[in-house]
């Protein structure tokens, strides 16, 4: 099964949603709300064959769900957001807030403030200007 990549990710759930950011890259990934609730079952170290269980006796679960699912997981392995880890044989539920957006299994990535995360607040800013300023390259 898979955990969390420590040594370069930080995770937390906030309000259903997921948030990843990858602190060596500065890349911070989101995710639909189904698939905060996956992401969060799967460092938990549930199996994904629990996880995909669990979500077909959902009404409306689609005839694909499997490869929807093993899509996602790909998707978290490559890019390295989990990695693998122990079993946790845990009775998987998901409440009916983890489908207010249907079936979708989405891992979206963002680089807008990739700069400011890959910053170091010591050296890397202005002193007139303070943070998040970053200096000029020609300093």
């Amino acid at each position: 099964m898979y955990k969390i990549n420590e040594e370069k990710m930080f995770f937390d759930i906030a309000d259903g949603q997921a948030v990843v950011i990858n602190f060596v890259t500065g890349m911070y990934y989101g995710t639909s709300t189904l698939g905060s609730a996956v992401l969060d079952k799967l460092v938990k170290g549930a199996p994904v064959e629990k996880i995909l269980a669990a979500i077909s006796s959902a009404d409306g679960c689609p005839a694909d769900m499997n490869a929807k699912l093993d899509a996602f997981v790909k998707a978290l392995l490559d890019k390295e957001i989990l990695i693998p880890g122990d079993s946790d044989e845990q009775d998987i539920v998901f409440d009916k807030a983890a489908f207010a957006d249907g079936f979708e299994l989405t891992l979206d990535e963002f680089a807008e403030v990739q700069d400011l995360l890959l910053a170091d607040p010591i050296h890397d800013v202005d002193i007139e200007e303070g943070w998040p300023v970053k200096k000029d390259d020609e300093e």
